[in-house]
C-alpha cells in the first residue's frame, strides 16, 4: 500500500506559533526564519511544506502551504523558537531561528540548492537517505553476495557519512546529534532492510526471511544494540528514520535487536496515538472517534494530545452522511470538473496514480464492476502530480471509464488522503456513503454495492 502522508494548516486554522507571511513584509528577528528562492516542477503553485518532527506521526497542525508565482518563487517568514525538520517533495530541511535562506529545489533532491545563513546544514541533507529503499543499501544497489560483504559496504557508507558530518562548520552541535542519530537508525535500517533484496531470500515467505535475517544480522546484534542505545533520548525522534527502525521493536523477528531499548512516555505515547490516528484512515466510525477522545484526555502530552484531536475533529467530516468535500479535477482534454458537478448519481471514486502498482491492479476490477452496476457513476481520478505522466500512460493503455487528474489540495485535505489506491463512495445528494471504501476487488464492496442499487 503505497503510503502519502500529506498535510496543511492553513485551512484548520491552527498555527500553534507558526506564522506564514507572503512577500516577507514583517522585520525579520533572531525567532523568524526567512525563506525565499524558487521551486520548480512541483505541479502546482501551492506547494506543501510538510513538519517532520515527531509529532508529524500523528498531524499536520504544523504543516505549512507555500504560495508561489507562476515561476515558482516564493518568499516567506516563518516564526519558530528552535530548529525543526520540514520537508518538500524528497527534499528534508533542517530550519533554525536566525536563517536567512535562498532555496532553488525541485522534486530530486540531489538538484536542491542553498544559499545564505543555514545553507551548510541544508547542503549536508541533500544527501539524506531514504528508509523505505533500505537506507544504504539504496533500493538494493548496494547489496552484495551475502551480509557480511553487504554490511561492510553499509558501514563503509554510514562511516564516510559520519565524518561529513564532523567537517561541518556552520552548524550546532545539535544538529550534529540529531543527523548521527539519523545515520545510527539508517545503518540499523539497512541491515533490517537486507533480506527485502538479497537475491537468496527472493521468494521466500516472511516468516522464512524473519529465520535468515535472524542468522545473518545476528553478526551485527552488537553493533545494533549499541546504535540502538544511543538512540534512546526522545530529542531523536524528531528524526524520521529513527521512528521509522522504532515501529519494528515489538515484530517477531526483530524484536530481539531492540530488547535493551524502552520507550520514554513520550515515546509510548508518540506511537501508541500512532495506532489510534492510524485506524481513522481505514475503518472510520462514531465509535472510534469516541473511543479516540477518550484516550486523548488521559494522555500526559499535550502537545501530543492536541495534534490527535485534531485529527478527530478532521476525521469526523468523513462520518457517513456528512457532505462530501468538493475538489477540482481535469478531464484528458483539459475540462475542469467539480466533484459536485456530479450531484445526483451515486459515485464510486478510484483514486490512483500511474507510478503505484496496487492502484493499477486494483483497475480491472473496477472496470468490471462498472458494467454490472450501470446505475453507479465509476470515476478514476489519477492523483499524478505531473498531468503528462498520466496522458501517455492513457495512450499506452486506453480505459473504458472517465479519466480524470486532480493535484487539489483540498482534495488532499478535505479526504484526509494518506494512501492510494483510495476507493470513496458518494451518494445522490453529495453525502458520504463510506470515506474509505473496500476495495473493488475485495468480498466486502458486492453486498455494499447491491444494497445502494436495490440489487
Amino acid at each position: 500500500m503505497m503510503h502519502i502522508m500529506n498535510r496543511r494548516m492553513n485551512n484548520i486554522g491552527i498555527y500553534i506559533g507558526l506564522m506564514l507571511i507572503l512577500g516577507a513584509c514583517s522585520p525579520k528577528s533572531a525567532s523568524t526564519v526567512h525563506l525565499y528562492g524558487q521551486l520548480q516542477d512541483m505541479g502546482r503553485q501551492d506547494v506543501l511544506m510538510r513538519y517532520d518532527g515527531a509529532a508529524s506521526l500523528l498531524g499536520d497542525s504544523r504543516d505549512i502551504i507555500l504560495h508561489t508565482d507562476q515561476a515558482g518563487r516564493f518568499d516567506t517568514v516563518l516564526s519558530w523558537e528552535k530548529p525543526v525538520y520540514y520537508s518538500i517533495c524528497r527534499n528534508t530541511l533542517y530550519l533554525s531561528p536566525g536563517d536567512e535562506l535562498e532555496v532553488k529545489v525541485t522534486q530530486n533532491n540531489l538538484e536542491a540548492e542553498f544559499r545564505g545563513r543555514g545553507a551548510e546544514a541544508n547542503i549536508y541533507l541533500k544527501e539524506r537517505l531514504f528508509p523505505k529503499g533500505g537506507s544504504f543499501l539504496e533500493g538494493g544497489a548496494n547489496v552484495k553476495t551475502d551480509f557480511r560483504q553487504t554490511r561492510r559496504v553499509i558501514d563503509s557508507l554510514a562511516g564516510l557519512r559520519e565524518r561529513q558530518l564532523e567537517e561541518l562548520q556552520g552548524v550546532s552541535a545539535e544538529f550534529k546529534a540529531l543527523e548521527k542519530a539519523r545515520i545510527y537508525a539508517d545503518v540499523i535500517n539497512s541491515y533490517l532492510y537486507y533480506a527485502s533484496y538479497a537475491p537468496e531470500y527472493e521468494g521466500k515467505s516472511r516468516d522464512e526471511i524473519d529465520i535468515a535475517e535472524q542468522a545473518n544480522i545476528g553478526e551485527a546484534l552488537a553493533e545494533v544494540k549499541e546504535k540502538v542505545g544511543y538512540l534512546s533520548d526522545d530529542r531523536y525522534l524528531d528524526v524520521a528514520v529513527v521512528r521509522n527502525i522504532l515501529f519494528y521493536r515489538e515484530e517477531p523477528g526483530y524484536c530481539r535487536y531492540f530488547e535493551d531499548y524502552t520507550l520514554s512516555p513520550l515515546g509510548r505515547e508518540l506511537f501508541v496515538g500512532y495506532e489510534k490516528v492510524a485506524a481513522l484512515r481505514h475503518n472510520l466510525t462514531l465509535e472510534l472517534v469516541e473511543e479516540i477522545q477518550a484516550y486523548t484526555a488521559t494522555m500526559q502530552e499535550r502537545e501530543l494530545a492536541r495534534e490527535i484531536d485534531n485529527k478527530l475533529e478532521q476525521a469526523a467530516r468523513l462520518l457517513p452522511g456528512r457532505p462530501a468535500p468538493d475538489f477540482v479535477m481535469v478531464d484528458i482534454a483539459g475540462n475542469q470538473k467539480k466533484l459536485s458537478d456530479f450531484k445526483g448519481k451515486v459515485l464510486y471514486l478510484d483514486l490512483w496514480a500511474t507510478w503505484c502498482g496496487p492502484c493499477i491492479q486494483e483497475s480491472p476490477a473496477f472496470t468490471a464492476l462498472s458494467k454490472k452496476y450501470p446505475e453507479i457513476l465509476f470515476l478514476q481520478i489519477s492523483r499524478d502530480e505531473h498531468p503528462g505522466s498520466w496522458k501517455n500512460y492513457l495512450a499506452r493503455k486506453p480505459a473504458v471509464l472517465p479519466q480524470y487528474n486532480s493535484v487539489d489540495l483540498n482534495l488532499v485535505e478535505g479526504w484526509q488522503l494518506y494512501y492510494i489506491p483510495r476507493f470513496i463512495l458518494i451518494d445522490q445528494e453529495q453525502k458520504i456513503i463510506n470515506a474509505y471504501a473496500p476495495r473493488p476487488s475485495s468480498e466486502e464492496i458486492i453486498p455494499l454495492l447491491d444494497s445502494l442499487t436495490g440489487k
